[in-house]
């Protein structure tokens, strides 16, 4: 129910995931929402449709515009209570989170909470050795398959090769034991509560990008950078990377997007000089076999542009 000190909370959208509705629980949980603003800029499944279906929603239609940022903008615009909340689509709320920012009021005029990543990624499992023990997660069998076998079966060790074990029993029985491949479970990978707690030290994953999709990427993130933000050491150092990657891409034309900085915000033109020289370093440890084009790059890397 809303409250009398409630706030408006804003979520830009184009897609979430299947933990959408559990978010909102979360967030109406926690928060004592007065309205949920969302913008709509689009969405490619059914996530108006569930918030559709929680109280005091107003939904925007932002289907026009190009960034997030403007979103987020025009939300902000329609905010109409003294303090509001800005939340991703894809954010799960613990208990005590409202309570615990409200605090901070008093401190800061706009502030955030740190992450903690949950991970749960569609990938294949690669594990070679997972081609040759029975699928386990999702399985079916035959009662009768079972009923010699089960009498064997102790309270001692069968834990996770659990999937081996049960095999092993129905084949003893005279049963047949198999593997399908033409429909699949999803396996979860996400914190719970334990007896043994077990603390993630890495994760490691790889995605494949189409190359319009990151030449996107790389440039807005180095624009934006450049157009709102004033510049020092550790934004210049940050979109050297997004630099090196448009470099890499084939998609950096030096010379235009200095045109770009003395037009848009100058002010960034001498660290942008210094990362040029740093670039042209990481560029020429990857060409030292390539000696033509490396005498290339560097004739067009001294030209004068600022």
């Amino acid at each position: 129910m809303k409250e009398k000190n409630s706030v408006d909370v804003i979520i830009p959208v184009v897609h979430t995931n299947e933990l959408w509705k559990t978010n909102l629980y979360s967030f109406y949980r926690e928060i004592p929402i007065n309205r949920l603003l969302i913008g709509d800029g689009g969405c490619i499944d059914n996530s108006i449709d569930i918030v559709r279906k929680f109280p005091r929603v107003k939904i925007f239609d932002q289907k026009k515009y190009k960034t997030l940022g403007y979103s987020v903008k025009k939300l902000i615009e329609n905010v109409s209570t003294e303090w509001f909340i800005y939340l991703h689509s894809d954010v799960y709320l613990p208990g005590g989170w409202f309570n615990a920012m409200k605090k901070h009021q008093k401190d800061f005029d706009w502030f955030g909470a740190p992450m903690i990543n949950t991970v749960m990624v569609d990938y294949p499992d690669s594990n070679n050795f997972s081609k040759v023990r029975p699928f386990a997660g999702s399985q079916m069998g035959r009662k009768t398959a079972f009923e010699k076998g089960l009498k064997n079966i102790d309270d001692d060790y069968v834990y996770r090769q659990e999937d081996f074990v049960f095999s092993n029993l129905v084949e003893k029985a005279g049963f047949k034991h198999g593997r399908i491949d033409d429909t699949y479970h999803y396996h979860q990978t996400m914190f719970r509560q334990s007896r043994w707690m077990r603390k993630i030290k890495k994760v490691s994953l790889e995605l494949e990008i189409d190359q319009k999709e990151e030449f996107r990427t790389h440039d807005m993130q180095v624009r934006g950078f450049i157009k709102y933000l004033d510049p020092n050491p550790y934004f210049a150092a940050w979109i050297t990377s997004e630099l090196a990657s448009l470099q890499e891409l084939g998609k950096l034309n030096w010379e235009d997007f200095i045109n770009w900085v003395k037009k848009t915000n100058p002010a960034w033109l001498p660290y942008l000089k210094y990362w040029r020289i740093q670039l042209v370093k990481i560029w020429q440890s990857y060409t030292k076999k390539d000696k033509l084009k490396n005498k290339l790059m560097k004739i067009f890397f001294n030209k004068k542009l600022f």
